[in-house]
């Protein structure tokens, strides 16, 4: 298996990746491949931070986007980063792949400067790989109005870096 940063190139086929990948996903709504076509599109894009991975005969089997987000605080905004989508060929499920690509997108990301990686999200699923409830930080989901929403999920990159830090996040 391969890591590397997407090319415009893989665009088709990474989006019939996504198309069959969510099509198992009991939180999927069948809009994720042309959500991640319209992240591309954004100034929030970072190309470097977009990355494919292949098996041994060069077929893209899985891929990661972090692009730019938004904390927005009483007196200034934040800009951190945002994972979505993720996702993993079916045949090649329970293989390490998700968590080999979000390593080294987060490794990438904290080389770049990040110092933390949003997500909407299943909390099972992410808390295994650190992820905590945003609400932890005394940061909130727009859409969290009880401010108690376990989906809207936070990594610290850089350990403490959100400490101090009260708003909102928008994961539009």
């Amino acid at each position: 298996m391969k890591i590397r940063q997407e090319k415009i190139s893989d665009y088709n086929e990474v989006y019939n990746l996504v198309k069959i990948s969510f099509a198992t996903s009991t939180h999927a709504d069948g809009t994720e491949a042309d959500y991640l076509n319209e992240i591309r599109k954004k100034e929030t894009f970072i190309p470097e931070l977009s990355l494919v991975t292949e098996n041994d005969d060069g077929k893209i089997i899985g891929q990661i986007v972090l692009y730019k987000t938004k904390i927005a605080t009483k007196d200034k905004e934040i800009i951190e980063l945002l994972l979505s989508p993720i996702c993993v060929h079916p045949k090649y499920f329970k293989q390490g792949i998700a968590r080999t690509m979000i390593n080294r997108s987060f490794e990438i990301a904290k080389e770049m400067g990040y110092k933390a990686i949003f997500l909407c999200g299943n909390p099972e699923l992410y808390k295994k790989f650190g992820f905590k409830s945003t609400f932890e930080y005394k940061i909130y989901h727009v859409k969290d109005k009880n401010k108690n929403a376990e989906w809207s999920m936070v990594y610290e990159l850089v350990e403490g870096s959100l400490k101090n830090i009260e708003g909102t996040i928008n994961t539009n």
